[in-house]
């Protein structure tokens, strides 16, 4: 597989949550994984995928100026960095600069999604493309979580219809999450994670293939995001 044009194909998390705040929809800590719950994630595979989700959490937190979320959020990404064996990516100085633009969220995401793909670049020159998949993944999911949970609280907002597009497409690219995991299902991580998201496949696949989708396709996809999201990050 030709992973740089796989992954191109994956939106990062932000591509969807962005909207959420333009859309005046209120930010909600409870809809983000705990801080806390970083401390418990022992093996490679919940180090990584928390390691993505954190990550979604911290662009939310940032998108919403909460600096003390986002400073909660980025020290437990400091520790997972560390143990993952990335901690470059997110050195106490990239930390302090990137607390530093919280109150400017545009650059405060860019400076987060470079620190990422120096994460991915770090992982896959060290042959560990398994757990740079997982990092990925772990993004991927919460940040649908979350905007899936956000839209929930007002499911007619204005300037909701163009979240619900953004829900579609993203939901879309959840094939080629799969099609990376494929590719590394020798890796018992990533052979794991096939486990694990394919109860959700059919029905995110569904509503993947229409770009039309409203509140009435909330419902089931909430159940089927939360059950996904409570499974992987257990």
């Amino acid at each position: 597989v030709n992973f740089d044009l796989v992954r191109v194909n994956i939106p990062k998390p932000a591509d969807l949550t962005s909207k959420l705040s333009v859309a005046k929809i209120n930010y909600n800590k409870g809809f983000l994984l705990s801080s806390s719950k970083g401390g418990s994630f022992s093996s490679n595979y919940q180090k990584a995928i928390g390691m993505g989700a954190f990550g979604a959490d911290l662009g939310i937190a940032a998108a919403y100026n909460q600096p003390q979320d986002a400073l909660e959020y980025l020290t437990q990404m400091s520790k997972l960095a560390t143990d993952l064996g990335i901690s470059s990516a997110f050195d106490p100085e990239f930390a302090k600069q990137l607390l530093s633009n919280v109150s400017k969220p545009d650059t405060f995401q860019l400076m987060l999604d470079k620190a990422f793909e120096k994460a991915e670049r770090n992982l896959r020159s060290n042959q560990r493309v398994a757990t740079t998949v997982l990092l990925i993944a772990g993004g991927w999911v919460e940040s649908l979580y979350i905007s899936v949970e956000a839209l929930n609280t007002n499911p007619t907002a204005a300037n909701s219809k163009p979240i619900y597009f953004d829900i579609s497409t993203h939901c879309n690219s959840f094939k080629y999450i799969f099609e990376l995991l494929d590719a590394y299902k020798s890796n018992a991580d990533c052979a794991k994670l096939i486990q694990d998201l394919e109860p959700a496949k059919a029905a995110l696949l569904s509503v993947g293939n229409n770009p039309k989708i409203g509140a009435d396709a909330l419902p089931k996809l909430r159940e089927t995001v939360t059950a996904l999201r409570n499974k992987i990050t257990s």
